[in-house]
């Protein structure tokens, strides 16, 4: 196994199920608690893992882990990925980020093993056919995501002021007061912004940006 396995996992009981399972299979396994993302890499240093079982989502300051994916990648590990996440747009991400393999929680101690093995033998555990039908969704997400941004990337600075205001609940009469501007401006700005984003009514534009996630920056 050379540098032996590393596991990063923020639920402590599960972390040490999994030292006891592998070290039982011969294996030489250390853990760390996820608590920052310089501890995690400076145990990375120390330890050269051939194999990081990493959860994806860590808790705390730290969040998602696909960050730590290619950091880790860089000092010479395999990356694992350990969730019970099941959403293929973020398991795709994981394995553009680097990541060469994707355990899911459920998986048995035996299973989970054979992975490790595998990924130290080989490099990976996901088939080019799932690591490249993922990535292609992930590629269509984001163009998806991409058409639904297009409206609101037409709006001007004030016209996302304007929808901001309108998404906080103001009237237009507040939003003229406010700015300092006439109440036939802030009808105008709304009329201009209902055009863009091709709806009929202040409701829906705002029903729009809430679907879309879309905030004002």
């Amino acid at each position: 196994m050379g540098g032996g396995v590393l596991i990063v996992e923020d639920h402590g009981l599960l972390a040490d199920s999994l030292v006891f399972a592998l070290r039982a299979e011969g294996l030489d396994v250390d853990k760390v608690a996820p608590v920052t993302v310089d501890g995690i890499l400076d145990e990375a240093r120390r330890l050269s893992p051939t194999v990081v079982l990493l959860d994806l989502d860590l808790g705390g300051e730290i969040g998602s882990a696909v960050g730590l994916i290619w950091p880790l990648h860089e000092l010479g590990a395999q990356v694992v990925m350990v969730t019970g996440i099941t959403d293929r747009t973020r398991l795709a991400e994981c394995l553009e980020a680097g990541a060469t393999g994707l355990i899911d929680k459920g998986t048995s101690f035996d299973e989970l093993v054979d992975s490790v093995r595998e990924v130290a033998e080989l490099g990976t555990i996901v088939s080019a056919t799932q690591r490249d039908a993922l990535l292609a969704e992930l590629r269509e997400q984001r163009k998806a995501d991409q058409r639904r941004r297009e409206p609101f990337e037409r709006l001007t600075p004030r016209e996302r002021e304007v929808l901001a205001a309108l998404m906080d609940g103001k009237s237009a009469d507040v939003i003229a007061k406010e700015s300092f501007v006439s109440l036939a401006t802030v009808r105008s700005q709304i009329r201009t912004i209902l055009v863009k984003l091709g709806v009929n009514s202040q409701l829906t534009a705002v029903a729009l940006a809430q679907r879309n996630g879309w905030v004002l920056r």
